[in-house]
Order: structure tokens, then C-alpha cells, then sequence
């Protein structure tokens, strides 16, 4: 399991989990716009993007700092700890990665999401040690996020888990019915 803490939402209330080179092509592929979250609050690409495995959308993300395990190997989930608090499970979201890494990412880098501006803050800020990321191998992921609280070093921590199951098929799509599913963690 790979654990990041002191993970950060910028001051918005989003996360967005994503492999950046996708969704650069995903841009690319609709004619969007630099500004993606422009485009998807004033037309149905959110949707579709998590619809083929684009971007998981992660809304009513208090300000607060996170401690992120991303759960890549079926371990048992850190929540299974009797100290531990699970808040919510959300299952059914697909997560297409195309150039071996996932990363966390916020609202801001969204705003200009161009090679030049988006993606390359956003390694900058991964090298800084601000953003998270993963790497995992090419292929669909179905992706379950667990939610709660988990005692860090004695400290009980917000806690995001997201356990990343290879699935076979590129003919998966999203089953998530709820997109809007608050992730508030309090």
C-alpha cells in the first residue's frame, strides 16, 4: 500500500483522480477547452469522461489536510483495523490509465490544462512533494474508494483509501449512478 500524507485540496472543495496523459487526450479528443473545469460545469463532458474512465470527480472535499493510501495490491483495507472509522465505500468507478501514473490533483490545475501549464505544474508539484502520484501499469482499473478516519502516529486522520483492481475488458465503463456523492469526511 503507498500512503501519502498531509495531502491538500487547495482550498477548493474537489478531487480529481486521473491519469494526466488521458486526460489531456480526453481535451484534446472533444475540441475543450484550457479551462476543463469551464467545460465541465457548463456541459455534459464531466460526464462523459467518467462515463469511459477518464476521471473520478471527488466533491464536498473539506479543507482539511488527508492522509491517501492508494491500495494497488488487494491488501486488506486499512479501515479493517478495529481502530479505524469507515465513513463510506463507493464502488463502480473505472479509471483508464494510459502513461502508467494516477495522480490526485485539485481544482486549479484544471484551469489551464495544457502540456505546458497544467501538466507540467502539476510534476513540479509532484517533485515538491504537494501532489500525489502513483504508478501503475497501462489498462482499466475499477477503483472503489473508502472514506473515514484511521489513527496515524496516535492522531486520528481524515483518510481516503483507493483500492485499484486491474480489470481485463476495455469494454468496462463506469456503473456509478451517483456522481455527485459528497466525499465529506467530518
Amino acid at each position: 500500500m503507498i500512503k501519502f500524507t498531509e495531502c491538500l485540496n487547495d482550498t477548493w472543495d474537489y478531487f480529481f483522480l486521473t491519469d494526466p496523459a488521458n486526460l489531456l487526450q480526453f481535451k484534446k479528443e472533444h475540441n475543450l477547452s484550457d479551462d476543463l473545469m469551464g467545460e465541465f460545469t457548463t456541459n455534459d463532458s464531466a460526464e462523459l469522461a467518467i462515463q469511459e474512465g477518464i476521471m473520478i470527480p471527488m466533491s464536498n472535499i473539506k479543507n482539511q489536510p488527508y492522509t491517501v493510501f492508494f491500495n494497488t495490491n488487494g491488501q486488506t483495507s486499512i479501515f479493517k483495523k478495529d481502530t479505524n472509522l469507515l465513513l463510506f465505500e463507493k464502488t463502480g468507478y473505472i479509471l483508464n490509465v494510459i502513461n502508467n501514473e494516477v495522480c490526485l490533483i485539485t481544482v486549479p490545475y484544471l484551469k489551464n490544462w495544457t502540456e505546458n501549464n497544467g501538466i507540467y505544474r502539476l510534476k513540479e508539484a509532484v517533485k515538491a512533494g504537494v501532489r500525489q502520484k502513483i504508478t501503475l501499469e497501462n489498462g482499466y482499473y475499477a477503483i472503489t474508494i473508502l472514506g473515514g478516519f484511521t489513527y496515524q502516529d496516535n492522531i486520528e486522520e481524515a483518510t481516503f483509501e483507493f483500492q485499484c483492481k486491474q480489470v481485463l475488458t476495455v469494454e468496462t465503463k463506469s456503473s456509478v449512478l451517483d456522481i455527485g456523492f459528497p466525499f465529506l469526511i467530518e
